[in-house]
């Protein structure tokens, strides 16, 4: 379960910064500059346990509708209603994110005594050797 949460939170951050990316030309550079250094400062810190990660997609899903991002997402789906050649979004990286942001809400539905269980994260700012042996232990066998 660690290594599902941990391949959803890194997949998450990685497509939430492809959208920016490719998104720059509309987002305002402020918008793009606040968007970008709250996900690495706080977000990242933030999303280090299941319910963490889900609130990440939610203020994430706030920052796209806040960018012109037309979209309802729950656990069925996505409802997306974006005009994409009005407002001149990136459909391909909007898409992917959102889809992302829906896998997120299913963690809702984890038992309590998991939900705000800390997954370790193998970072470089926070490398710890007892998870990397550990992991290698894993693909070894």
């Amino acid at each position: 379960m660690e290594d599902f949460l941990r391949l959803l939170r890194e997949r998450l951050f990685e497509a939430f910064y492809d959208w920016l990316e490719k998104n720059k030309h509309v987002i305002s550079e402020n918008n793009y500059t606040f968007m970008f250094n709250e996900a690495k400062k706080k977000g990242e810190d933030v999303a280090s346990t299941p319910i963490g990660i889900l609130g990440t997609a939610m203020w994430m899903l706030n920052m796209m509708g806040s960018c012109g991002v037309m979209a309802g997402v729950g656990v069925n789906g996505v409802s997306d209603q974006t005009d994409y050649k009005e407002t001149g979004l990136d459909e391909k990286s909007t898409r992917r994110l959102l889809l992302l942001i829906c896998a997120s809400m299913c963690l809702q539905y984890l038992p309590p005594e998991m939900i705000n269980q800390h997954i370790p994260v193998i970072s470089p700012k926070k490398f710890s050797l007892k998870l990397y042996v550990e992991k290698w232990k894993k693909q070894s066998r």
